[in-house]
């Protein structure tokens, strides 16, 4: 056998993981609220600002898209990303 079949061999088997540990889960889910999400945030409200500034100067329904639909769509969408991740935490009276 090629050492490189070894290798991804010894690959292979170090992550096949049947079952995640749940503390795994629980750690990535709390990285992404308290790391992740504050950062796509931060972007997102750049660009509904840079979008409805540049509404003032668009006529028709591109106003309406830049000013009104793009920044409903990218807040909610950002608020329900939020919901689910804050509900899928387990706390540790949910485990009780």
């Amino acid at each position: 056998m090629s050492k490189w079949t070894e290798v991804r061999d010894g690959l292979v088997s170090a992550l096949d993981v049947n079952e995640v540990a749940e503390a795994a889960k629980d750690q990535l889910t709390a990285s992404l609220i308290n790391d992740g999400m504050p950062a796509i945030e931060a972007v997102a409200d750049k660009f509904v600002t840079q979008i409805q500034t540049q509404a003032a100067s668009e006529t028709g329904w591109n106003a309406i898209r830049d000013k009104f639909v793009l920044p409903i769509l990218i807040n909610g969408t950002i608020w329900a990303a939020k919901f689910v991740l804050s509900k899928s935490t387990i706390t540790e009276q949910n485990r009780v």
